[in-house]
């Protein structure tokens, strides 16, 4: 399922020809948040990371997995990220949508001045508190 998982955020990186792209996991939440840049403003989608189906199998709409949704800003240096959107916290019969703010660095990146360098990145979200996430970014 992870394999799966990086292998579709990938694709439509390519499909979306995208310049950067960024893969976060929120341990917090079990969720993945991926980010497509073209140029210096772009979008991103989180879902929730399951590695089990649902006991017993029940069905699940895709707004159920689908947490989060925005857009992101990247400075012109590719050194640090700002996103903003709602995060979606579906029940049975609604979805509640709260604000959702991120803001990301990368590292190497910043020491070494190459923007189009594969990177690793660091984020500290603020949706009903505090969260961080570890993920790659990838340039095009």
């Amino acid at each position: 399922m992870k394999k799966l998982t990086i292998i579709t955020f990938l694709f439509l990186t390519l499909s979306a020809k995208a310049q950067q792209t960024d893969i976060l996991y929120i341990p917090d939440q079990n969720s993945l948040v991926g980010s497509y840049n073209f140029r210096q403003v772009g979008i991103y989608v989180g879902g929730y990371y399951m590695t089990t189906l649902p006991q017993p199998y029940i069905y699940t709409t895709p707004m159920s997995m689908m947490n989060r949704i925005g857009l992101t800003y990247v400075n012109k240096d590719n050194t640090y990220s700002i996103m903003g959107g709602a995060f979606l916290q579906s029940y049975y019969d609604h979805v509640d949508m709260v604000p959702d703010v991120w803001v990301k660095i990368y590292p190497i990146r910043m020491i070494t001045k190459d923007k189009k360098s594969v990177d690793f990145s660091l984020g500290v979200n603020y949706s009903n508190g505090f969260r961080y996430g570890v993920g790659l970014s990838f340039p095009f």
